[in-house]
This record gives C-alpha cells, sequence and structure tokens, in this order.
C-alpha cells in the first residue's frame, strides 16, 4: 500500500487526536468512564458503551471517519495484544 498526502493528513490528525485524549484524559474520566469516546479535531464528538454503536454514528456525523481518534475511558489501565 502506497502512502500518499492523504494518507499523511489522516495519520497526523489521528495522532493530534489521540495526544489531546491522553493530555486531557483526567479531566474526562468522570464524565465518559466505562465509554469509548470518539476524538476529532481534537475534541470528543461521540461516547458509547458500545464499540460498534459508536462506530456507526461516528460515520453518520462526519463523512470521513479518516482521523479519528476512539480511546475507552476506564481508571484501570487496558492492555490490548493485536
Amino acid at each position: 500500500m502506497e502512502i500518499n498526502e492523504e494518507h499523511l493528513l489522516h495519520m497526523k490528525e489521528f495522532e493530534r487526536n489521540q495526544k489531546w485524549f491522553i493530555e486531557n484524559f483526567k479531566r474526562i474520566l468522570d464524565e465518559y468512564r466505562e465509554k469509548f469516546v470518539a476524538v476529532w479535531n481534537q475534541r470528543i464528538i461521540d461516547a458509547d458503551t458500545d464499540l460498534k454503536r459508536l462506530s456507526k454514528d461516528v460515520k453518520k456525523k462526519i463523512k470521513s471517519a479518516k482521523g479519528v481518534y476512539v480511546g475507552y475511558v476506564s481508571k484501570k489501565p487496558i492492555e490490548m495484544i493485536l
């Protein structure tokens, strides 16, 4: 797969959104605890306990979900093995 300028822009947006999530984690912990949150343009655009439903709703809200960061808000650390 070739990475073009558009892919790089989406990757940079994803990184900005991820960084925002990490930097604001303590602030959003109480309101979004035990939920998945979708971050786009460095703000939360939706949250849900169900990841599939959140993904569907985000795709309805914005035409292109490229660059959206989805994180899980939990007081306990979560490890994922992919």
